[in-house]
């Protein structure tokens, strides 16, 4: 975990400059750091209200109206620097907001002054059909999707690494490894690229050694400190290896 951290520093994250709610001027405010936040992960909260019964629409619905309340009503300002998980501030606020909110009133509340976080939901729900079938609770659907979510966006971030970098064939002939063993095609996987065996299996290894670190820059975007994020990564890996 430490690969990415300086020694002893625990960097600025998103998440912690939430719960320090500095005072305006200089870097990134904590509204923006919010926004960013809900615009990366509000699938789980999707996925979360369909396991609870809710039709399609009736989740896109309330979680609209959920990011609408929680970026105007800055409804950060009541997180405690104890929920140093922005995953278990964001379903605690989605479940205080369903308690308290009625449909109605959500409606016409999203019509206001707040830009809404651009929501794809053709494609959560694609995703949560793929899932669907699973017995899964509310509680592990949202956590399932929330994984997914970190793991694709760092998949995303290599992808784009290697774009960068003129590679973007060699990533797409290796990502397959990325989740399966490709010891087996090695050699062919190898004639394809032009390479040796030993040197597909070093791309492999430095890619599956990248992916990791951009896993935990994605996590530790969302605690607080250093000792959390070690304990997100471990509830990220047992969530992923299920």
């Amino acid at each position: 975990m430490a690969a990415i951290q300086q020694a002893g520093v625990f960097p600025e994250t998103r998440w912690s400059l939430i719960l320090r709610r500095p005072a305006p001027g200089g870097g990134m405010s904590s509204d923006t750091a919010l926004n960013e936040l809900c615009g990366m992960y509000w699938q789980p909260l999707y996925a979360y209200l369909r396991r609870c019964g809710n039709e399609a629409e009736a989740a896109k619905d309330l979680v609209q109206g959920f990011l609408a309340h929680l970026l105007s009503k800055h409804g950060f300002q009541r997180a405690s620097p104890t929920q140093c998980q922005f995953r278990y501030f964001l379903l605690a606020a989605l479940r205080n907001y369903l308690v308290s909110e009625a449909r109605k009133e959500n409606a016409m509340k999203r019509g206001g002054r707040v830009d809404l976080v651009p929501l794809d939901i053709e494609q959560a729900e694609a995703v949560f059909q793929t899932q669907a079938a699973e017995p899964l609770t509310p509680e592990a659907g949202f956590d399932r999707q929330w994984a997914l979510t970190v793991w694709t966006r760092a998949l995303q971030r290599l992808r784009e690494e290697q774009r960068a970098r003129g590679k973007e064939r060699f990533f797409e002939t290796l990502k397959p490894g990325l989740t399966e063993d490709l010891r087996p095609r090695h050699s062919g996987v190898a004639a394809a690229l032009g390479l040796s065996a030993p040197a597909v299996a070093m791309a492999m290894h430095r890619l599956r050694r990248r992916l990791k670190e951009l896993v935990i820059d994605e996590l530790s975007q969302t605690v607080g400190s250093d000792g959390d994020l070690d304990d997100e990564l471990a509830y990220f890996l047992s969530i992923w290896s299920r």
